[in-house]
């Protein structure tokens, strides 16, 4: 442990920066401003330091305008406005990256003497695939990752075994370094599967700072292919302590929680806890294959397993192994506590119903290790009799349980925490079903019914599920139009009288797909986000009266 202080003492000693996500606290225009004549220009101002990665600028007949963006402050940009418009509503789409890395997004609409009489389309159902794509990369590559530095660990810890069967595993987290990057480039930018020719989504993808993530996962497993299925000797041993804590290191990098505040506790915390993840995960599979070994290499692996030293192969065998259990349980709640502003948070956002699922496979497999501490590892060293055979098993089941925890894991690129979600206007959105018109959005909680009146007024009821009143302090409406590269456009609704609420959209100028979701806040803690396809407009005005 002494020679990882100057590692820790490097990472407190980290550029101390407050990172989370950005949120528009200010704009020139007032969402929804019918004007007598253009803007010159049209300014947007965030709590935090941003860049951009896209802006569109939509003209009333959905053609897009010429357009660039001036940034004299890091918190504030301008667009200047293209002159003599036409008259009709506009819709200005903007997508910048947060200090973390994270793309957020919104739209603007305003119009220039009478708004536009164009409808929405119903949405047909919007591809999820790049999403998929962005997790499954991050999922296999976390799993390159912790099999390759863990098998260097152990080689560092056992250095008779080479740990051949982990260079696969290497040159599969090699290969998915490019394609986690580019789908970066493309989710920061909002940009289709064409964006892939283009050289503008891949200087977004390096510009941002997952890319130091990238570059240092690459270090980790290079520094790992040396150590592995070589001869010992100086280098490799270097090699083998350098694949983890750089592998550590990639991992508080970047990310919801490596960039929380105060950045001298977050970024050391996850970079513990990742080194304590991998010294007990990533070695779980070359501890099973050591102990699968004949009886004549099997003398090796029990000595392995007696020694103090053994901490950081394997939690479950180790003689002090509560001290690593400690550590990981200590800095997780110190990034939880981060994270969370209340308990509540657990389960009334996407971020802690991650989090939930997490505790629940890390509870599993502690359990699993207590067992094979106290009951196995003890008889398979003393010789009993299918103590050994129970005990390969078990760490087998341990690896499996790993293997799906870091699925989990996978998921909080999606969901922004709490603490970031305070700050900014828009709001995580959970998807639950996607209905038929007149739409409806339900979950346990609240029924929401929503139906075009004239125009572009819509009608929102809320109901519990015995179809009473649902009360709620605010309703907004959001729609997004991703096959458009639109952002989300927010409208508050207006309480008309129990659980009826009514919004006014605007007559937007681009047609294709939309999406509705619906934010409602029910208290002053908690909120409950529905999510569906937006209903067709009205195909002719009526007059409804409530």
């Amino acid at each position: 442990m002494k020679r990882l202080l100057p590692f820790f003492w490097c990472l407190i000693l980290w550029p101390q920066i407050v990172w989370g996500h950005a949120a528009l606290v200010a704009t020139s225009l007032t969402p929804g401003a019918v004007l007598a004549q253009a803007p010159t220009e049209i300014s947007l101002a965030f709590n935090e330091a941003i860049t951009v990665t896209q802006v569109q600028l939509i003209d009333p007949s959905g053609a897009r305008l010429a357009t660039h963006v001036i940034q004299d402050a890091p918190t504030e940009i301008r667009i200047p406005v293209p002159a003599d418009p036409a008259t009709g509503t506009y819709l200005l789409s903007w997508r910048v990256v947060s200090a973390d890395g994270h793309p957020v997004g919104g739209a603007l609409d305003y119009a220039i003497g009478t708004p536009s009489a164009q409808g929405l389309a119903q949405d047909t159902g919007t591809s999820t695939a790049r999403d998929d794509l962005i997790w499954l990369a991050r999922w296999l590559g976390y799993l390159c990752l912790f099999a390759a530095s863990g098998a260097a660990l152990f080689r560092l810890l056992n250095p008779a075994d080479t740990q051949g069967w982990a260079r696969p595993f290497v040159k599969l987290g090699i290969a998915l370094l490019p394609v986690s990057l580019v789908l970066q480039g493309l989710d920061l930018r909002g940009a289709p599967w064409s964006g892939l020719v283009g050289l503008d989504v891949w200087q977004t993808a390096l510009d941002s700072r997952y890319a130091w993530t990238l570059g240092l996962m690459l270090l980790a497993l290079l520094a790992a292919s040396q150590a592995i299925g070589r001869p010992a000797g100086p280098l490799q041993r270097l090699m083998a302590a350098a694949s983890p804590l750089l592998a550590a290191v990639s991992l508080a990098a970047s990310g919801h929680a490596s960039t929380a505040s105060p950045q001298w506790l977050a970024r050391p915390a996850v970079a513990v806890h990742g080194l304590m993840a991998i010294a007990w995960l990533g070695t779980l599979v070359p501890l099973m294959r050591s102990l699968r070994e004949p009886s004549a290499r099997h003398t090796a692996a029990q000595h392995l397993l007696d020694r103090p030293s053994a901490i950081m192969p394997l939690a479950c065998y180790a003689r002090w192994i509560p001290s690593v259990v400690m550590l990981l349980i200590g800095t997780g709640l110190v990034l939880a506590g981060l994270q969370l502003d209340q308990p509540g948070d657990l389960w009334h956002t996407a971020y802690g119903r991650v989090l939930l699922a997490k505790l629940v496979l890390v509870v599993l497999l502690l359990s699993i290790a207590a067992r094979n501490r106290w009951r196995l590892t003890q008889a398979s060293l003393g010789g009993t009799p299918g103590a050994r055979q129970s005990l390969v098993r078990s760490i087998a089941l341990e690896a499996l349980i790993a293997v799906v925890l870091l699925a989990v894991l996978s998921l909080w690129r999606f969901t922004p925490p709490p603490r970031s979600l305070d700050a900014g206007l828009g709001l995580v959105r959970t998807a639950t079903q996607n209905l038929g018109f007149p739409e409806t959005l339900e979950n346990r909680q609240v029924r929401a019914t929503l139906s075009p009146n004239s125009g572009n007024i819509w009608s929102i009821r809320l109901q519990t599920p015995d179809k009473a009143a649902f009360p709620a302090q605010a309703v907004t409406l959001v729609l997004t139009n991703p096959a458009e590269g639109i952002e989300a456009l927010t409208r508050p609704a207006r309480l008309l009288s129990g659980g009826l609420w009514r919004v006014s959209l605007p007559t937007l100028p681009t047609a294709g797909h939309w999406q509705v979701a619906l934010d409602i806040l029910v208290n002053d803690f908690d909120q409950i986000t529905l999510d569906g396809p937006a209903p067709p407009a009205a195909p002719a005005p009526a007059s409804t009266t409530h």
